[in-house]
């Protein structure tokens, strides 16, 4: 008896010290900002192949990196460092920051907020500013509009269910919010802005928020159902506010016929860019959850113009086939890039691990002058990717990452420069996909 509780005492003194050795990671609460970006500052965003809902940073130096080598990011430490600070992977970054628009990636991206990461001292992203976002019963998407260092914008659902938010990125410190509600309802005035359980119906930034000429573009969805982000089949339309930067006042809602969603509703995955004349482009998968779906369409607004060009359209179906879709859009050097199924892309099981692990996407090069007109690029296949845009511009480079969860696929990032020069960057193990390649500076 006396062995037993001796026994008990011991073993219960071991587990507390193995606990307290387990908690003190000092690593993990460095919060110091790294000052000198000279070394470690590229930084590769991945998702395990597993499951979408954990993101890992390695920061790493590139001209390191040997393209002729695959690397498991990981057991690799000495060249790659590891961060998981629990958030989405984002889609943008000036300076030594990345901003993500979701926290809590074990909870499907349950936390809403604006959460500005950089790198500390031990070369880990770690999240160094946020904004909180408060949310009722569900969580939508939201994008984000970085004008520049000192002026930013996202969709704020907790100060009103229609409500932009303008802030400073340098200092995180809110500034004015524009009520999109009453320009809505002169819009439409039957639209139901909330169901029976008080979700909000009409949603402003969650597919799009982007800017040119001093002109802010806002996404307007009218849901059927907030559950699953339904829109209704009768809906024909896709609608964009408006907005006047310099005064940050309304000005009308336009709408482009024949395509109803941009993008895909999820924060990390960015539907829009611009060419370095001033064009905006959107990117439509045609995706509607469990409704219909339509045809996958890119169109755009022209330099100077704050109207839906009607002369101009890819439609990605005739061009390629009933069924595929353009997934990622990107502009570099005055040419569009797509990133473009090769099979038909089956919505009602796109989160199945057949689906993303098996459906091919290829990369395509486009002239925007004669959009009929383009180049398939000599580079691996993808698997597709909801969470992701799979183009970044760096280095005055387009950065391409080529996700692919099965081994033996190439999983990695491919660049291309100005002359065209196609170069495959690195390669990684199959377990961690690419989502994003930034790379970080003073």
């Amino acid at each position: 008896m006396k062995f037993s509780i001796l026994y008990k005492g011991v073993f219960c003194f071991l587990l507390l010290g193995l606990f307290s050795c387990e908690v003190d990671n000092l690593d993990d609460q460095n919060k110091n900002p790294k000052t000198d970006y000279s070394t470690f500052n590229y930084v590769l965003a991945t998702e395990d192949a597993s499951t979408a809902d954990i993101t890992r940073f390695f920061s790493f130096n590139l001209g390191a990196v040997d393209s002729e080598k695959s690397y498991d990011l990981i057991q690799d430490n000495q060249n790659f460092v590891n961060s998981d600070p629990s958030t989405s992977s984002g889609y943008q970054s000036f300076k030594n920051y990345i901003f993500s628009m979701a926290k809590d990636k074990r909870g499907y991206s349950s936390t809403p907020g604006l959460f500005r990461l950089s790198l500390n001292t031990s070369n880990q992203v770690f999240i160094d500013s946020e904004i909180y976002i408060g949310k009722d019963n569900l969580f939508p998407s939201r994008k984000l509009a970085l004008v520049n260092e000192n002026l930013g914008f996202y969709y704020n659902e907790d100060s009103g269910g229609q409500t932009i938010q303008s802030f400073n990125p340098l200092t995180m410190q809110l500034m004015d919010e524009l009520d999109l509600r009453p320009y809505i309802k002169t819009f439409r005035p039957e639209a139901k802005f909330e169901d029976d359980y008080g979700n909000n119906l009409v949603r402003t930034g969650s597919l799009v928020m982007d800017f040119k000429d001093d002109k802010l573009y806002v996404s307007v969805v009218f849901l059927e159902s907030a559950n699953f982000n339904l829109i209704a089949e009768e809906e024909e339309n896709f609608y964009l506010a408006v907005i006047d930067i310099p005064s940050f006042s309304f000005e009308k809602i336009i709408q482009y016929h024949g395509a109803k969603t941009v993008g895909f509703f999820v924060s990390e995955n960015n539907p829009t860019t611009k060419d370095e004349d001033g064009n905006l482009y959107f990117c439509s998968w045609g995706w509607n959850q469990f409704n219909n779906h339509n045809p996958s369409k890119v169109f755009r607004i022209k330099t100077g113009e704050t109207d839906f060009d009607p002369n101009w359209e890819i439609d990605i179906e005739p061009m390629f086939g009933e069924g595929r879709i353009a997934q990622s859009i990107m502009s570099y050097n005055n040419k569009l890039y797509l990133h473009i199924s090769e099979e038909p892309y089956l919505f009602d099981s796109s989160e199945d691990v057949e689906t993303r692990n098996g459906l091919k996407l290829s990369y395509y090069e486009f002239d925007t002058s004669s959009p009929e007109n383009y180049t398939k690029l000599d580079m691996p296949t993808s698997n597709p990717a909801s969470r992701m845009n799979v183009f970044n511009i760096v280095d005055d480079k387009l950065f391409m990452v080529v996700p692919n969860a099965i081994s033996g696929n190439f999983n990695g990032v491919y660049s291309i420069d100005r002359q065209g020069t196609l170069k495959k960057e690195m390669q990684i193990a199959n377990k961690y996909r690419p989502t994003r390649f930034y790379k970080l500076q003073n």
